[in-house]
């Protein structure tokens, strides 16, 4: 389904997985849709894998948790962060590296102190290849002087993407 973009989320210069100056990273990018859910699109080089062409099971997980991590800036646009108490997270099928992937994250519920979200990766014909469901705190005044987590706005790039419906692709009971 066509989404409208709403907004290219701010990156990080030395991030991981969205800096923009590390060639170590993916190079994620993010993206608030119309529709409450924020997309990443990545993708992995040969370096991220577990095996060869396949994705390090880490690097998914990274992914997964970012992308639902950043879920809350959809509904708060001046969220400051968070920290992940909790990733359950669920691998369905072989993620590729060398590929353009899209991952999407929405909040499934808001407490006082934390949120809850899910995030899923989908491979380019639309199978859900990983789940997650993660637990973060929200920080409420994080230092605007560290240069690692400070964010950099970012120029609109897309105007509306392509993204596949999430209902039924995520876990629906926790693993104990």
């Amino acid at each position: 389904m066509i989404h409208k973009i709403v907004f290219k989320q701010p990156l990080a210069k030395d991030c991981f997985i969205c800096g923009t100056e590390n060639d170590a990273g993916p190079k994620a990018r993010f993206y608030n849709l119309d529709d409450g859910r924020v997309v990443c699109l990545f993708t992995a080089k040969d370096i991220h894998g577990g095996h060869p062409g396949i994705l390090h099971g880490g690097i998914i997980c990274s992914i997964l948790d970012e992308t639902a991590g950043r879920a809350m800036s959809v509904l708060s646009p001046n969220t400051t962060g968070a920290l992940t108490i909790e990733l359950k997270t669920e691998f369905k099928a072989v993620v590729p590296t060398n590929v353009e992937l899209k991952a999407v994250g929405w909040v499934e519920e808001v407490r006082e102190k934390v949120y809850i979200s899910r995030s899923v990766i989908y491979l380019p014909d639309e199978t859900c290849a990983a789940s997650a469901r993660g637990v973060y705190y929200r920080l409420k005044d994080p230092s605007k002087n560290d240069h690692y987590h400070k964010v950099f706005p970012q120029e609109p790039d897309l105007s509306e993407i392509d993204v596949p419906d999430t209902e039924g692709t995520w876990m629906t009971e926790m693993p104990e």
